[in-house]
């Protein structure tokens, strides 16, 4: 049985070695998160989740995606995957998403249904499952497109035991329609309130003709939708419809090759394979590609280029071998590492001067910022931070905003650091949402406020925060910032002791 959190990074410069071609357009920046759930613990297995999961995400890195893919995820892996692909595609033309398993409509807001979820009760849904909202807010941050696939209309067998609320009600089949913002696009495998089929071969029907179609070349998106569309139509006997909700600009987007003005398909050929490769790659910090591009291609134009890159990502490489980082691991951008088991004056340095190369990459000013706080050097450590906290990093936000809540390397700064940690929940990092509920029950900055801090430490935990949960329980035990309730006091102690971060 195939269990736990599995990720794997793929760049579409394998894709260009093995084939010496690409159908990709290599200046996009593209990014896809692909979760594939089937081997649930309190309910029947679905037998296609994890290859359908596995077809897409090796699809998408021949299109020249960046790929995180993970199978068969708790709810706990579920939101730490979501947060490491929201850390990692801030820069992104287009971010995609795509899931299959499970999912539910509890009066009308739609819910992706983690492997361990038991849904005894309605009220469970939202500490056991995982929003839509969620995953339409992380893509949403695109600069060009943010797309969503559900092959996740299944009917769900836990839906039939779940004990309904007077708050509730309804549990319903299918999904509920959705409203993207203007830059989303959410496809569903079955048109709302109905269920899609999971299918006897490999792949289900949806999945398989997207598969077909996304295969393609010179398929634009709205076209893609409408085919698969028909496939599925025509394959179930009319038994189920896919639906795509939102709406695209009168641009073309081309997920497998592109257009010219004229209609006809972008011409590459004329460009060298070695050129192709290298616009690809020429923005990595995988130094691994800049070896394998010189080992390939000596003789190259870029020869020169590509062993100065090589020799700038082995400097930067310094510091994630001093700090226990892999350079390879996207999906970890922030370590929490042992400073004792390090040089951590060292790695200040090697991480300060790789923060410099690579001012997008967070992880290395994150990872100095950390490395100056353990030699206590506090000011370094601040404006190593502000970088990340200019890269749209929501850890280095957590870390600068600590620094100016204490007074430490600066002016303790109350309201900077409630920016910084507001900038973070933005982000979805339950760490931020329960250093605002700290503030507010502490009167640090603010009016000491309960009900505030009731309504952050409640949002932290339900992101799965261990220590919001102890928090708000003690609110719920004393009675502070609301009614005093021992059920809910003892609910959150139970989830608290089962939870691993």
């Amino acid at each position: 049985m195939v269990r736990g959190f599995r990720i794997a990074l793929v760049t579409c410069f394998a894709f260009f070695v093995l084939a010496s071609n690409c159908s990709a357009d290599p200046a996009t920046n593209r990014v896809a998160l692909v979760i594939g759930n089937g081997e649930y613990l309190h309910s029947k297995s679905l037998p296609n989740p994890t290859n359908d999961a596995t077809d897409i995400a090796a699809t998408l890195e021949q299109l020249g995606f960046s790929v995180t893919t993970a199978l068969n995820v708790s709810y706990g892996e579920f939101r730490n995957a979501l947060r490491s692909f929201s850390a990692q595609v801030q820069q992104a033309d287009i971010r995609l998403i795509y899931y299959a398993g499970h999912g539910i409509e509890i009066a009308g807001e739609n819910w992706l249904i983690p492997i361990d979820a038991k849904l005894k009760a309605d009220i469970d849904v939202p500490n056991e499952a995982i929003s839509l909202k969620t995953l339409m807010q992380s893509v949403s941050r695109a600069h060009e497109l943010g797309i969503i696939i559900l092959d996740a209309c299944r009917n769900n067998p836990l839906a039939a035991e779940m004990t309904r609320s007077k708050l509730a009600r309804s549990v319903d089949r299918g999904f509920a329609r959705v409203e993207p913002a203007t830059n989303v696009l959410v496809a569903y495998a079955a048109k709302d309130g109905t269920t899609a089929i999971d299918g006897s071969g490999r792949n289900s029907p949806y999945t398989g003709a997207l598969l077909r179609h996304l295969q393609t070349p010179h398929l634009e998106l709205g076209l893609l939708f409408r085919k698969v569309r028909d496939d599925v139509m025509a394959t179930t006997n009319k038994r189920q419809q896919p639906f795509v909700y939102g709406s695209l600009s009168g641009k073309g987007i081309y997920l497998n090759g592109a257009e010219t003005s004229t209609g006809r398909p972008a011409q590459i050929a004329s460009r060298s394979v070695d050129e192709i490769i290298w616009l690809a790659i020429s923005r990595s910090t995988d130094a691994h590609l800049f070896e394998s591009f010189l080992a390939k291609f000596p003789n190259s134009t870029h020869e020169a280029q590509a062993r100065a890159r090589l020799e700038e990502l082995r400097s930067a490489n310094e510091c994630d071998r001093l700090t226990a980082v892999s350079s390879n691991d996207g999906a970890r951008s922030v370590s929490m590492i042992d400073v004792v088991e390090t040089d951590p004056l060292s790695a200040e340095v090697a991480c300060e001067a790789a923060s410099r190369q690579f001012p997008a990459t967070p992880r290395f000013a994150l990872q100095g910022g950390r490395m100056a706080e353990a030699v206590q050097n506090y000011v370094h450590a601040r404006a190593l931070y502000q970088r990340g906290v200019d890269a749209g990093n929501a850890a280095a936000m957590i870390s600068l905003g600590t620094l100016c809540e204490s007074g430490r390397g600066g002016p303790q700064d109350y309201d900077k650091a409630r920016g910084l940690y507001k900038q973070a929940d933005s982000l979805g990092d339950p760490e931020a949402a329960l250093r605002l509920g700290s503030l507010y029950e502490n009167g640090r900055g603010v009016p000491k406020d309960y009900a505030q801090a009731r309504h952050w430490f409640e949002k932290s935990a339900n992101l799965g925060d261990r220590t919001a949960m102890e928090r708000l329980a003690m609110l719920f035990e004393r009675g502070l910032g609301g009614p005093r309730s021992k059920a809910d006091a003892r609910k959150w102690h139970l989830k608290a002791q089962t939870t691993s971060w």
